[in-house]
Order: structure tokens, then C-alpha cells, then sequence
């Protein structure tokens, strides 16, 4: 890969880097005793990583996995600390190359983008278009394939070991991934059964590499179907126009796209902007964005089982109040002033107004 390439590795293992790393893996977990213990002798951890990642002997440990529910049950995999440490490593050094073959309405994992940023532009769309189209990607981090993923790194990363080391890491992460067997166009009977599938759900270099996967179907939407009303959140893209064949028509377009990457949409349907779209866990409407309420039932009884721990015991209260601060930032990005003062009311924390006046229903 000549000179180029090799530095890539090289900058991927300086200590400086792992270091670094290490920190940002740290962040919010330090009273985790795992992290604690790595913490106090993180010279000697850093420098046994670069040892085994140059020696090319460094092998994933085995993961953990919990489920969530949160909106729907998920699988989600807790690799050990210090494998999430080279996660970091790697990913600081290949992040900015994946980017590199995103487009700008692509907004998952992205430094200033995110969920807000992405619904957002997903309002002023609704206001200004008569028709939405919602695909999404069925299991899609059980189908990535990973011999078209690793197609992907080569060509973006050119770095033999590099590429090396996130195949290793790809590969660790096949038996816990839950992969998919499913037949495209051109395969034969068997075809299925000898590809490599699915990245697990939780690793940092899950997001970046399922990111970068999905790429040619966005730049199939903007560069070839000339779609301007495109955007991406992960495996969920939003298509806007006045026209319902257009969208219907791009929508096929977009799912043979997929196909090309072994991935199968759910099924679709063309709707009226003026009845809402359901996204990212809020409902758009023309001028008005509100909070899907299946996400609000789940908060707020988030929200009151933490507030009866606080009650047992104040040492919690803190973390009640982190957890209602972190959903009504959230809540924030709606219109949603008197789903916050109806919770609070709910909740015990705030009472009625003894002279009737009430603040306005807007934010």
C-alpha cells in the first residue's frame, strides 16, 4: 500500500493516540470497576495494546450483550474496555476517510449533525412539500455483508494492516451480530449460505463502518436520481416531492440500490405530508413537531420509577435530574411546552397556578 498506507497504521498505534483513546472510551464510565482498574495503570495498558497491535497478535475479547427496549427490543453489545479503547484508536485515525464518501445530508455519528439536526431539516421539508416517502432497512446490521463492507475499507482506508485490523474486529463480532441468509438477484441456491453477515449493535466501529455501507444508496439518491429533498439517519431515509409517482418511483429505484448491497427494505408507502410522518421518534407535521407517544408513555415512566428511587433514597435525586434534563433537552427539539409542564404536573413537581394564568403552548 506504500509509505502512505503504513502511516495509517502507525498513527492508528502511537501511544499518544491509545492514550487518547483510552480517555474518551473512559468518559462517563470511570466508576465502572473495569475502567477504574485499566485507569491506574494506563501507561502499562497503552503500551501492551501498541506492543500486540504492531506485533499484529492483539485478538477482540469476548463480548457481553444486554437487551433494550427502547423503542423496540435490541440486542446491544458491551465490548470489553479495552478493546473499546482500540475501537477509539481506530476510528479517530479511519472516521474522517469513511466521511470522506458521505454525503452532507447523511446525518448519523457525524460531528454537528445528529438526531435534532436531522429533524430539523426534516420539518422545513414537510412544511414545503406535499408528499414523504419513509424506507427503512429491515435488520439492517444483521445484513451488512461483510465482504462488500471490507470492498468499502479497502478502497477508502488503503492501509493492508488497517484493513486487516478492522476485519479482525469484523469477524469477532459475527457470532454475537445475529447475521442474515437471504437470496438477490444473480445469486444461486446456495450463495447465501457462504457470505459473511452483520456487524453487532453497541460498537463504535459498528456505527462508522454501517454508516460508510449504506453510502452508494445515498449517492444512487443524490447523484443519480438527482433527489434534493434526501436524508439519512443510519438505515432510515426520507424522501420529499410534489409528486406521489416521482416519490413512488424513486422508492424503487432506491430499493434495487439496496439490493445491490444485499439489504431488503420494509415495506413503503407514499404519504401525504398534511397526515405527519413518523420519524426518529417524533411525529412532523406542516409547522408542528411532536413527540411519538409510545416514546413519551416509555419517558415518563422512565421518569417516575427514578423519582420513586430518589424518594428512597436521596442520593439518587441527582440522577433523576440528569435523566429530566436529558429528555426535556430532547422533548425540546418539538413542539412540546405542555408535554413537559403536563410531566412535571404528573410528576408531582409543579402545581396549578392559583391565579388561572397559564403560559402559552408555544416554544
Amino acid at each position: 500500500m506504500g509509505d502512505d498506507g503504513e502511516s495509517i497504521f502507525e498513527r492508528i498505534t502511537t501511544v499518544r493516540n491509545l492514550w487518547a483513546a483510552a480517555l474518551r472510551a473512559a468518559r462517563g464510565k470511570r466508576h465502572r470497576p473495569a475502567v477504574a482498574r485499566t485507569l491506574l495503570d494506563l501507561e502499562g495498558v497503552v503500551l501492551a495494546l501498541q506492543r500486540d497491535l504492531c506485533g499484529g497478535t492483539w485478538q477482540p475479547a469476548r463480548a457481553t450483550q444486554h437487551e433494550v427496549f427502547d423503542p423496540k427490543r435490541r440486542t446491544i453489545t458491551a465490548a470489553p474496555f479495552r478493546d473499546r479503547i482500540v475501537h477509539q484508536a481506530l476510528c479517530a485515525v479511519i472516521g474522517p476517510m469513511l466521511e470522506r464518501h458521505l454525503i452532507p445530508r447523511t446525518y448519523a455519528c457525524r460531528l454537528g449533525l445528529g438526531t435534532h439536526a436531522a429533524i430539523r431539516q426534516a420539518r422545513v421539508w414537510t412544511g414545503h412539500f406535499a408528499f414523504a416517502l419513509h424506507l427503512d432497512v429491515a435488520k439492517f446490521f444483521p445484513s451488512i455483508d461483510h465482504a462488500i463492507l471490507l470492498r468499502q475499507l479497502e478502497h477508502d482506508v488503503r492501509c493492508e494492516r488497517t484493513v486487516a485490523l478492522c476485519a479482525r474486529i469484523i469477524e469477532a463480532g459475527r457470532e454475537l451480530a445475529g447475521g442474515t441468509h437471504r437470496h438477490f438477484p444473480g445469486d444461486d441456491l446456495l450463495a447465501p449460505l457462504s457470505r459473511k453477515t452483520g456487524l453487532p449493535i453497541g460498537n463504535l466501529t459498528s456505527q462508522h463502518f454501517a454508516n460508510r455501507y449504506l453510502s452508494p444508496v445515498d449517492h444512487r439518491a443524490t447523484d443519480r436520481l438527482r433527489i434534493h429533498a434526501y436524508l439519512r439517519y443510519m438505515d432510515d431515509m426520507l424522501l420529499f416531492a410534489h409528486d406521489r409517482d416521482q416519490l413512488s418511483e424513486w422508492g424503487h429505484a432506491i430499493e434495487q440500490a439496496c439490493w445491490r448491497q444485499r439489504l431488503r427494505l420494509h415495506p413503503w408507502q407514499v404519504v401525504p405530508t398534511r397526515q405527519g410522518i413518523t420519524w426518529l421518534g417524533f411525529r412532523i407535521l406542516p409547522g408542528q413537531v411532536r413527540v411519538k407517544r409510545t416514546s413519551v408513555v416509555r419517558a415518563k415512566k422512565r421518569l417516575a420509577r427514578l423519582l420513586g428511587d430518589a424518594a428512597a433514597d436521596p442520593a439518587k435525586w441527582e440522577r433523576f435530574m440528569a435523566s429530566l434534563r436529558s429528555t426535556f433537552a430532547h422533548w425540546n427539539h418539538g413542539d412540546t411546552w405542555r408535554l413537559r409542564e403536563q410531566t412535571l404536573r404528573e410528576l408531582g413537581l409543579l402545581y396549578e397556578e392559583e391565579d388561572g394564568d397559564a403560559p402559552s403552548d408555544t416554544d
